[in-house]
């Protein structure tokens, strides 16, 4: 399950506390990386121009640092199929 931080304190009440987080943060630099392997797999070259491409790789790197995800591990229930 993942979510924000701020529904950790719900998720351990529900599963009344047998609850782990793992927080998960994104690094700048493979970002970058992912948007330029994107970037170059691009089919519609004529549209990308040199000051777009500067803006993606400021404005969703930026962005995207600030995120993070909290993985949340706990006993749920089984499942059968």
């Amino acid at each position: 399950m993942t979510g924000r931080p701020h529904i950790l304190p719900e998720i351990g009440t529900r599963l009344a506390g047998r609850v782990a987080s793992v927080s998960i943060s994104p690094k700048r630099g493979d970002i970058i990386r992912y948007l330029h392997s994107r970037l170059a797999a691009d089919t519609t070259l004529d549209v990308m121009d040199s000051t777009l491409e500067a803006d993606i790789l400021k404005k969703i790197p930026d962005d995207i640092s600030e995120m993070y995800v909290e993985a949340i591990l706990g006993s749920l229930p089984q499942v059968i199929y």
